[in-house]
């Protein structure tokens, strides 16, 4: 099947469909390494993983002058989805139990973990690429505080995830990237336009970011806004998607075949 074939096939499936033509049916169980503990090497990875994550977001807001209004920005939101999705993959590995019934469909906390991946994956390219090319000025310096919260967190959920969890990553699941983009440009708009109050000084506007300003230039605004949603995002999810296909792991058929009749046998 053709890479164009297959990614017309994603619409076909559900959202957290275990379904991966032609190659038969996602393990979930083998892609986070569910049950493995946190003896397994795994397991101790994907602490200090989670542990990194959530010192970027402390650090982040300890450091910002104004912390009560860190939260109207972008950033700390693409580190918290980070969070959630290492959280729950560490959850998965040291606390889950591995049996069955990942093989017929995804349990609550694997498609909650799954969901998450692809939004702090895609969202964390956009904002990366957003800070780097329209927010950062070199007169900043380099700050590692900068570099982890604009796109040094993002490649240790790439690195994990393409090298350990190997999560594959669905078409559909842009929707929620989607979601959380449209309500935060909606945000922007109506702290522009109404709240119109930002702690820090700024010489030109309130605006929380200077590229995106509805009252003083609305078309510039709604041109990024466009950007984000109709080419950012679709073009990292479908990037991100196709590099997530070498690596996928699928059920053994014969295996679960033969488990299934030494299950009967013995039933009988």
């Amino acid at each position: 099947m053709s890479c164009c074939r297959r990614l017309c096939s994603e619409f076909k499936h559900p959202m957290f469909s275990l379904d991966d033509p032609p190659k038969g049916k996602l393990d979930m169980n083998a892609h986070f390494h569910i049950g493995q503990g946190l003896r397994s090497w795994v397991g101790a990875f994907k602490l200090l993983t989670f542990l990194i994550a959530i010192a970027v977001e402390v650090y982040a807001f300890y450091r910002y002058p104004s912390p009560s209004f860190y939260a109207a920005y972008l950033t700390p939101w693409g580190v918290f989805f980070c969070i959630l999705y290492l959280g729950g993959s560490f959850w998965l590995t040291v606390f889950g139990f591995a049996d069955n019934s990942n093989q017929e469909q995804a349990t609550r906390l694997v498609k909650f973990t799954w969901f998450f991946y692809s939004v702090a994956a895609v969202l964390g390219c956009c904002i990366a690429a957003l800070y780097w090319f329209f927010v950062y000025t070199p007169s900043r310096g380099i700050e590692l505080n900068n570099v982890m919260t604009h796109g040094g967190l993002l490649l240790i959920v790439l690195l994990q995830n393409y090298t350990v969890d190997r999560v594959p990553l669905r078409i559909k699941h842009s929707s929620g990237s989607e979601v959380i983009a449209i309500i935060y440009m909606s945000w922007l708009a109506i702290h522009n336009t109404l709240v119109k109050y930002n702690p820090l000084d700024d010489d030109d506007d309130d605006a929380i970011y200077d590229a995106v300003k509805w009252r003083e230039n609305p078309t510039g605004a709604t041109i990024l806004t466009c950007i984000v949603l109709l080419g950012a995002i679709p073009l990292f999810t479908i990037l991100l998607w196709a590099l997530s296909l070498c690596g996928r792991r699928y059920l053994d058929e014969k295996s679960n075949t033969q488990n299934e009749l030494e299950g009967g046998d013995g039933l009988a």
